[in-house]
């Protein structure tokens, strides 16, 4: 591998022929990957790696307004590890010996986060993936994280503070952007928002602070965006860190991670679902299928909890199967009288929770009762099953 000084030298050459002739901040346009980009800057930041399976399953809604909307396609993950090197390149190797892994959100388009996929939607979530695998020594991938956390929350800082506090993770919230400076420092690590001031988004965007190059005194930051790694204003600054003033231009929050805090054993989280004996083996949605029920999920229960959106799934689902309401998934839905939302249903914009409902709807383990065929903000019969959140289960 080349080391700093090469690289570096590398790059101020390659800025001195862009800087005569690129405008601040443009960006031009070129048919070469991020990968090659990187490879011809001398600094290999991302490897070839498999992005995720394809599938058919593809969501492909607006994104989160705090998040980058990516238009290429990028580079991989490298794997978290450890070293036993005296001296890491952020100089406080005595206390933490991690490495940092880097992960590129455009590795997962087909993967469900919030309103999009990880590659529209998931730089906080790869961000996160980051920070969890550093601290922890266990190899925590964004896909893995989204499907974990991707249900929760109305936006992605939420889903992002969920999610840290789901993994144990020492994270508290920034006052002020000194304060990460003073973290940062102090042998801490943190993630930034970035609004569409800074220079590394037009938008909204999530970046890690690993830490402080012990070289130049600037500070070292992880893009899960490879795009990023390519233009012209950035390219020496994920080489020899970044000043302080480059980060508080365009800073929208700041989350701290107390390395020097974290236990050690660390947790390791883990979801388990218990194996049950599926009830409707008959049943194949269609993605369009998929579509139309997420979409009256989102009408009925978006507001209610992971089991209550599950519950109205399994309704429509009993419904299904009892043959007494349709005998399409269509049938079951613009019946007459059977769904008060259906005429709102092209404006829903369904989001992961929706879809991860159906997923549990149909594996299990289940809410309700196979009978159970009504739901309202009150008793659609004398026949109650019981209440989840604001809405009243009724037999059939």
């Amino acid at each position: 591998m080349r080391s700093v000084r090469q690289i570096c030298g590398l790059l101020t050459a390659l800025a001195l022929i862009a800087s005569t002739a690129a405008p601040a901040r443009a960006v031009e346009e070129t048919d070469v990957s991020p990968a090659e980009e990187s490879a011809a800057m001398g600094a290999a930041y991302y490897v070839e790696a498999p992005s995720d399976s394809e599938d058919p399953e593809v969501i492909t809604s607006a994104t989160e307004p705090e998040e980058t909307v990516p238009a290429e396609t990028g580079a991989a993950e490298t794997e978290p590890a450890e070293t036993e090197t005296e001296t890491d390149r952020f100089g406080w190797t005595e206390v933490y010996t991690h490495e940092f892994p880097l992960y590129s959100q455009l590795d997962y388009p087909n993967t469900r986060y919030g309103n999009g996929t990880v590659a529209t939607s998931g730089c906080s979530i790869t961000s996160l993936a980051m920070v969890a695998s550093y601290l922890t020594g266990h190899a925590y991938y964004p896909d893995e994280l989204a499907g974990y956390f991707g249900g929760y929350g109305e936006n992605n800082v939420q889903r992002f503070e969920y999610g840290a506090q789901q993994l144990q993770l020492p994270i508290h919230k920034a006052d002020t952007i000194l304060d990460v400076f003073a973290a940062l420092k102090n042998g801490d690590v943190a993630v930034l928002l970035m609004n569409h001031m800074s220079i590394f988004t037009d938008t909204q965007h999530f970046i890690v602070l690993t830490g402080i190059n012990e070289e130049t005194g600037k500070i070292m930051v992880y893009d899960s965006y490879p795009p990023n790694y390519g233009k012209w204003d950035l390219k020496r600054g994920f080489v020899e860190g970044f000043e302080e003033k480059d980060l508080m231009l365009g800073y929208h929050g700041g989350w701290i991670f107390n390395v020097r805090g974290m236990p050690e054993v660390p947790f390791i989280y883990t979801e388990e679902k218990p194996d049950v004996e599926p009830r409707y083996p008959g049943v194949e949605l269609t993605w369009e299928q998929q579509q139309l029920l997420a979409k009256l999920i989102w009408l009925e229960a978006r507001g209610e909890s992971k089991e209550g959106q599950q519950a109205v799934a399994e309704v429509v689902l009993n419904r299904l199967v009892s043959g007494k309401f349709g005998d399409t998934l269509e049938e079951v839905i613009y019946g007459e009288g059977q769904f008060r939302t259906t005429p709102f249903l092209d404006e829903a914009e369904a989001w992961q929770a929706q879809y991860e409902a159906i997923d549990d709807a149909l594996e299990g383990p289940y809410i309700l009762p196979m009978d159970v065929m009504y739901f309202a903000t009150y008793p659609e019969n004398d026949q109650v099953w019981g209440k989840i959140g604001g809405h009243i289960f009724c037999y059939g």
